[in-house]
């Protein structure tokens, strides 16, 4: 369950010198408040959705919102509306999000590099996960290497999700019987994409 919603923060608040209570027209007895409010999920901070505020008297205890106001209060309250700055913490959500991808694109990288070199140096028991059509998956397993081919066995099942390819990547599921590919088809099986991702343990 994904828990989001709106909540606000307190910006600033300045007691008015000039502004006149609407209500009982004391003179410097009203205090302007502005809030910003700001998306959350999971109680994090998105990003921020706009300012709002209120006045308080201190003498006659009645607080007004922004169309409430007089116009003279609504001069100054728009004034210090304006000048509020927000908190950075209110963005922390877009900076966690653009920290995520700066990592899963080191991340992929690294991955990339490793595939590299698993594919000019493969080993018994490398994993190829490859493409068989729309929708089917499988893979198959390296078990045999000499000088310039790969013997390999292929995965009895398919699946119709590369995202769930593990589910049928177990030892029972390879039979004895080997196929033999020259390293140069299994590059170039990788470099056009159908063999998709190497796994090595």
């Amino acid at each position: 369950m994904i828990i989001y919603g709106t909540r606000s923060a307190h910006l600033n608040s300045i007691q008015s010198h000039i502004a006149v209570c609407p209500n009982c027209e004391t003179k410097g007895s009203t205090l302007i408040s502005i809030y910003r409010r700001h998306a959350h999920i999971f109680w994090i901070p998105i990003f921020p959705l706009g300012k709002s505020g209120a006045s308080h008297c201190k003498h006659c205890k009645v607080s007004l919102r922004s169309n409430e106001m007089s116009e003279p209060l609504k001069r100054e309250y728009q004034k210090v509306k304006q000048e509020a700055k927000g908190p950075v913490w209110q963005f922390s959500g877009l900076f966690l999000a653009a920290a995520l991808i700066v990592m899963a694109g080191f991340a992929s990288k690294n991955n990339k590099a490793s595939e590299l070199s698993y594919l000019e140096n493969p080993t018994k028991n490398d994993v190829y996960e490859y493409k068989i059509g729309p929708k089917q998956y499988s893979t198959m397993k390296v078990m045999q290497i000499s000088k310039d081919s790969v013997f390999v066995s292929l995965n009895d099942f398919e699946i119709s999700k590369s995202t769930r390819i593990y589910k049928i990547d177990k030892p029972e599921n390879y039979p004895n019987i080997l196929y033999g590919y020259s390293k140069q088809e299994i590059s170039t099986m990788y470099h056009s994409g159908k063999i998709f991702d190497i796994n090595r343990r």
